[in-house]
């Protein structure tokens, strides 16, 4: 009898585990605030709310996010154009989003704004992570910007077009943080080759990794040439460059660098 107990509490525990919901986690793109709500930005919304749909029917505890992302250059200068503040702005542009998704019936779960202070917050204790960590620092950048891209464009000279958008270029020069993106290459390439189905289809997969072995460059992440941002901690002078800190809105929406524990 005294063998049979912990066994019996083994199969306990076991059940205890086994009934325990699996976690699935999903997400939209955060959508950018330049433009109105399209049907592309619907084509994707439905396609993960089905997904999310799906998942809960067969048990998973799913969470599905969805929101808006509202900073940068662009949404500044389109603000003045518009003869309003960068917040009226993406106020406005945000309800668009989020009262078309209630119109459509998605069951997102959480609705992110990088305006908002979780965002905020969370992505700056990010940074200071980053940073103490050896992985962030201060330079100058001198060459062409493309405002609509929000992009350091290095293949092209004074006045001539972006290559991706085909607008006018910018002649930029200002001081910058910068991410040691370099000094990630070895690491990227061993994941890459040790879990092949981290990057699917294979094409993208081996797009990819001839991009890392060509070279990878040291990343500028913040701007000091306009101020609609979140300020880089202890430095207020500078804005954290926008596609820098908007795609940690996948982990500060979840409870990263809150007080709180993490929802998944």
């Amino acid at each position: 009898m005294q063998g049979s107990k912990p066994c019996s509490t083994q199969v306990r525990r076991e059940s205890s585990k086994a009934a325990m919901p699996q976690k699935f986690y999903i997400t939209t793109p955060i959508y950018y605030v330049n433009a109105r709500p399209h049907i592309g930005h619907a084509y994707t919304t439905i396609a993960c709310d089905t997904i999310a749909r799906r998942q809960r029917m067969m048990g998973f505890d799913t969470f599905f996010l969805t929101g808006t992302d509202e900073h940068g250059q662009k949404i500044q200068r389109a603000a003045e154009a518009a003869g309003k503040t960068p917040q009226q702005l993406t106020d406005e542009v945000s309800a668009e989003f989020r009262a078309l998704w209630d119109r459509m019936g998605i069951t997102y779960d959480d609705y992110i704004r990088t305006t908002s202070e979780r965002h905020k917050r969370g992505f700056q204790e990010l940074w200071r992570r980053i940073r103490d960590n050896g992985y962030i620092y201060k330079g100058s950048y001198t060459g062409q910007y493309c405002v609509f891209d929000e992009l350091y464009v290095d293949s092209v000279g004074p006045g001539d077009p972006c290559p991706f958008c085909g607008r006018p270029t910018e002649t930029v020069k200002e001081e910058n943080y910068f991410f040691k993106l370099s000094a990630f290459a070895d690491q990227l390439l061993q994941l890459y080759t040790s879990q092949p189905d981290f990057i699917r289809p294979e094409t993208r997969r081996n797009e990819v990794i001839a991009f890392v072995r060509s070279g990878l460059r040291d990343l500028s992440i913040s701007r000091s040439s306009f101020s609609w941002g979140i300020p880089v901690p202890d430095d207020p002078k500078h804005v954290v460059y926008v596609w820098f800190e908007a795609l940690a809105n996948y982990i500060t929406a979840i409870g990263s660098g809150s007080d709180e524990d993490s929802k998944y």
